[in-house]
């Protein structure tokens, strides 16, 4: 509010003001109109990166791995608020069985049986504990002990290698998938 009465105040007193012609003025005081648009077919990504060190006295090994989401940006306000109007119709949370495929799917793009790989990592994160991990134990624990949150329509096989893996016989589950999870990342002693 000051700003704008100082404004008023420089132009009303400025000695020269009296001498510019209305459309000189109304150039000088003229501010663009701001909103949230941009320019044709620009974007906007999100790049997340997870690198895990290995244990190797020799050499120094990690395995990383990526996602990355990249968004078209509204070029004019009548498709940003429609973007807002669609987001409101229709929230898509994150589920248990969408994420199971996306680490299934991680296992085949590495080599391995995805399902069989993904029961072996689901029985070990029963079998340990992984407490003493930190942040990244806990989201490990999270998102491999299907109990762990509410409950959804899982395959019985999942929620049976669970139940495996609290009694310590993850053993069974080797043969079909010969890493696990835990030989991958290191996190288990």
């Amino acid at each position: 509010m000051s700003h704008l009465l100082m404004l008023n105040l420089v132009v009303i007193f400025h000695p020269t003001s009296s001498r510019v012609p209305n459309s000189e003025l109304a150039k000088v005081l003229h501010r663009p109109i701001r909103s949230l648009t941009f320019p044709e077919e620009s974007t906007s990504g999100l790049f997340v990166a997870l690198a895990i060190p290995l244990e190797d006295p020799y050499k120094s090994i990690s395995i990383a791995d990526f996602f990355e989401a990249t968004y078209t940006l509204p070029t004019n306000a009548s498709e940003y608020f429609w973007l807002i109007n669609e987001q409101r119709r229709r929230r898509r949370s994150l589920d248990r069985a969408t994420l199971y495929q996306v680490v299934e799917n991680k296992f085949v793009n590495y080599g391995y049986q995805g399902h069989e790989c993904l029961l072996r990592a689901i029985c070990e994160t029963s079998e340990h504990s992984l407490r003493h991990n930190g942040l990244i134990g806990d989201i490990l624990h999270v998102i491999f002990t299907p109990t762990s949150s509410r409950h959804e329509p899982l395959p019985r096989d999942i929620l049976q290698a669970e139940v495996v893996g609290r009694n310590g016989s993850c053993s069974k589950y080797r043969p079909q998938c010969p890493v696990g999870l835990f030989d991958l990342i290191g996190v288990l002693d």
